[in-house]
């Protein structure tokens, strides 16, 4: 039988009604009994009522999942919505895990799910593949979600890396949740571990290239950065693009256009999404940012993250070494559609061009994306990852 998948969504406004239609949809397109069930929703529900409508129609079924920016669907990108991945056949385990303290405890939260997942033994030999499916809370602060994604690499191992996305709203931050079986939490960590005899490929990648010189981080310390070159970084700035008029009122509408990017030995440069200038003329980004690094101002137009996007997916493909995929997964940066446009569209197209036409999948538009790139599991902005599970040989 192999892996197999079914998705479904729905719009409705009804909290209940969009829950159940979009897990019914699923279930009919899966045609066997779910095994696991991964679900997006958007802030514009009643989450209590979307998962008890979805308890109703597939019980017991192990489901995670998380509220997102928008859903990426085979109906299309959806703003408002919920959506349903179902998975089932022969060829895969599960485990589940989730925590809460993200903010507070971050390492203590991860390790609890990592160790929970190693707790159930899925794959005690190491003779299988493995990927743990992460989703936490992305308004809990990026420091905490560098140190969780760490924390569970580090129990996990690289047997088993770490695939999926921070929880958020369609860019209010005003609140977020996580689903793991009933239980609906904020400020949490959650994980699915899929342990498979078929192969796993994951690819990420995101499409903005340098604006500026290379130059060294010479002051910054957890997200803060100070100065580049020994200059303050808000200076190199307004150098950069004199024509802005750069002021700290509306650095974040003119840094979502020209992101950092760290360099990273063998890999496209780490982006890092700057969002205020501090008190102390800090730039304050999206994430740890890597000491003793060089760094670049970055660019970006839809051409480049358009081709990103098909990149992320072909890295993804090429790791299955030509099974069929049975599904697809996608993360995307809540802040790459305003920058496309209409061509977001486009985007979505070209990955499924990758995956192929008729292989089910389903999306979120994520407030960071985790992924592994080469090495190990980073949290990553204005970023597109791909997860595809080759069917198997059922």
């Amino acid at each position: 039988m192999g892996i197999l998948a079914g998705v479904g969504a729905s719009t409705h406004v009804d909290s209940a009604t969009a829950g159940g239609s979009a897990v019914r949809e699923a279930l009919d397109n899966l045609a066997v009994p779910a095994r696991l069930l991964v679900v997006f929703t958007t802030e514009h529900y009643d989450h209590a009522l979307v998962l008890d409508a979805i308890h109703a129609a597939a019980r017991a079924t192990p489901l995670l999942g998380c509220c997102t920016g928008g859903l990426i669907t085979p109906a299309g990108i959806l703003p408002v919505g919920v959506g349903v991945l179902a998975l089932g056949g022969d060829e895969f385990e599960v485990a589940l895990a989730i925590a809460p303290g993200l903010s507070t405890t971050p390492t203590a939260s991860a390790e609890a799910v990592a160790e929970t997942l190693e707790a159930a033994h899925l794959d005690p030999e190491g003779e299988r593949n493995n990927v743990a499916l992460v989703f936490a809370d992305g308004l809990t602060g990026s420091l905490a979600m560098d140190t969780a994604i760490q924390s569970a690499a580090a129990v996990l191992g690289p047997l088993c890396p770490l695939f999926g996305g921070a929880a958020g709203d369609s860019l209010n931050y005003g609140h977020t949740v996580l689903f793991a079986g009933d239980r609906i939490m904020s400020d949490a960590f959650v994980a699915a571990q899929i342990s498979t005899s078929a192969p796993i490929g994951v690819g990420v990648h995101h499409g903005w290239r340098p604006a500026s010189r290379r130059m060294a981080v010479t002051r910054s310390t957890g997200n803060l950065l100070y100065e580049l070159d020994g200059r303050p970084a808000i200076a190199i700035y307004r150098e950069l693009l004199p024509e802005e008029t750069i002021t700290e009122a509306n650095f974040r509408e003119i840094s979502r256009f020209h992101p950092l990017g760290f360099v990273q030995a063998g890999s496209e440069p780490l982006v890092r999404l700057p969002l205020a200038v501090t008190d102390e003329g800090a730039l304050s980004c999206v994430g740890t940012l890597p000491g003793d690094a060089f760094a670049y101002i970055m660019q970006g137009d839809p051409a480049s993250l358009i081709e990103a996007a098909a990149y992320a997916a072909e890295r993804a493909m090429v790791a299955l070494e030509g099974n069929p995929p049975a599904v697809a997964i996608i993360i995307n940066c809540v802040t790459r559609p305003p920058l496309l446009g209409e061509q977001r569209h486009t985007e979505l197209e070209r990955i499924r061009a990758v995956i192929g036409a008729n292989t089910p999948f389903l999306g979120m538009y994520s407030f960071g994306e985790i992924a592994a790139a080469d090495g190990p599991p980073a949290f990553h902005n204005k970023t597109v990852a791909v997860c595809v599970l080759g069917r198997g040989d059922g």
